[in-house]
């Protein structure tokens, strides 16, 4: 009842809707003692800053799933929020129909704001692990991965990589349990300016 109520929200103001998210991720946290699964044989990174992390990044590779299956030239952009939380706004281009593919979401620290472990919820109050497991000191590129390693994304602030940043993050992937074989590599041709449509 309550994530229905949330999801009818839409005439609200957008910090009232982000508000009652935050209320609502929170309750069922509290009511069900929600836990943030952290994928094994892997150590979140531990000073993690959502402020510098916001901003506009590419999502170079996946392990491909529903949500995202088939999608190129797919983007994701953060604000970071005054309660240390970040909002989302994920974007792709579904090559066959030529349309835009759009979700939003929002995400809160798992654990002390300066770990890389988020859980993130998108308009309903139920959660899904977001572990920052490899980032860049200056911030231009990142592994995360989800509750387990078969849910994993390489994010860059660029279109591409160089050779010695993609091999690392390639090495640091294996080391976590990723199936590199697996990493979907995206087409990102044409992504500068549908971003900045975020």
């Amino acid at each position: 009842m309550f994530a229905a109520a949330l999801l009818s929200i839409g005439p609200l103001p957008r910090s009232w809707q982000l508000a009652l998210r935050l209320v609502g991720l929170g309750l069922v946290c509290s009511l069900s003692a929600c836990t943030h699964p952290i994928p094994q044989r892997i150590q979140v990174i531990q000073n993690f800053d959502a402020a510098r992390y916001a901003g506009t990044w590419y999502v170079l590779a996946r392990i491909d799933h529903p949500a995202e299956l088939g999608l190129i030239q797919t983007g994701v952009h953060y604000r970071s929020n005054y309660d240390g939380s970040l909002s989302m706004v994920q974007r792709g281009l579904d090559p066959a129909s030529k349309q835009w593919s759009k979700h939003e979401s929002l995400a809160l620290p798992a654990g002390a704001p300066s770990q890389g472990a988020l859980k993130t919820a998108p308009l309903g109050p139920f959660s899904s692990a977001y572990n920052v497991v490899a980032l860049d000191a200056d911030y231009r590129w990142a592994l995360v991965l989800g509750a387990s390693a078969d849910r994993a994304w390489v994010l860059s602030r660029t279109a591409s990589l160089p050779a010695q940043a993609r091999a690392s993050l390639l090495q640091q992937a294996h080391r976590a349990g990723v199936n590199i074989e697996q990493l979907l590599w995206v087409p990102q041709e044409r992504l500068p300016s549908a971003l900045a449509a975020l």
